[in-house]
């Protein structure tokens, strides 16, 4: 769907380039009756089948095969949307942003609360992911706003990564046997959760003050450009100022 102008991508995830390859190799054979609307509207879809196809698997994990379909759908709708608009330059971009970036949100919050329902994870814990979640995306739009980057991926991680993780989890689970429930208090899973949440908050809080001492220094660095530029151009106005101060 598109993005503000004077954003950029910024995406050093693991997969990015696999990714951007199979991306440019499939724009072309899109039919051109689809729209980046229709695709945004895809991936809205795939993640409500992936959260009905999550809570099913309480009982039978038939349909497991469901919850993979939706994430694909969600992913390929995610994933081209904005890239279509981009490739036929039919960008629309406020209108783009706004409905992308809110039916990812949506469809990742589905997603992640559905899990919380299935056996895979308590409710405890997929609050906890999803508390990160949100605190990540929140920062992704801040450094958007006042640094005009939108990241994509930290530590390598980005929306594609997190998709496979939801995937491999739920077959693990599946394999495995996992059967998360909190009726009998936080298990060790719960625990282990919470505290990888807890480091990634604090990762989270600790780039969030660099970035912030780094603003900073640029800040002071264009001030004094800035005086230096003025003491250029009107010494003697800025002499005179001084004088009077």
């Amino acid at each position: 769907m598109g993005s503000p102008d004077n954003v950029r991508r910024h995406n050093r995830s693991f997969l990015a380039n696999a990714e951007q390859d199979a991306i440019h190799w499939i724009l072309p054979r899109i039919p051109r009756s689809v729209t980046s609307l229709h695709l945004t509207l895809l991936g809205l879809f795939g993640s409500v089948l992936a959260g009905a196809a999550l809570i099913g698997c309480n009982g039978s994990f038939f349909w497991l095969p469901l919850f993979v379909l939706g994430v694909v759908l969600n992913w390929f709708g995610d994933s081209f949307d904005g890239s279509l608009a981009r490739y036929r330059k039919a960008e629309r971009p406020r209108f783009g942003f706004l409905v992308d970036h809110t039916c990812d949100l949506f469809s990742q919050i589905v997603i992640i609360i559905c899990f919380g329902f299935s056996p895979f994870l308590s409710l405890i814990a997929a609050l906890v992911v999803l508390l990160c979640y949100l605190l990540f995306s929140s920062y992704t739009y801040i450094r958007a706003a006042v640094e005009n980057v939108h990241q994509m991926a930290y530590i390598g991680l980005g929306a594609t990564e997190f998709r496979i993780l939801m995937v491999a989890w739920a077959l693990l689970g599946a394999v495995v046997g996992i059967h998360e429930s909190y009726a009998n208090g936080p298990s060790k899973l719960d625990l282990a959760i919470a505290f990888l949440g807890a480091l990634a908050i604090v990762g989270l809080a600790i780039k969030a003050i660099t970035d912030a001492r780094n603003i900073a220094a640029e800040e002071q660095e264009h001030l004094k450009q800035a005086v230096e530029s003025r003491v250029m151009e009107n010494p003697g106005d800025i002499a005179g100022e001084e004088v009077g101060i």
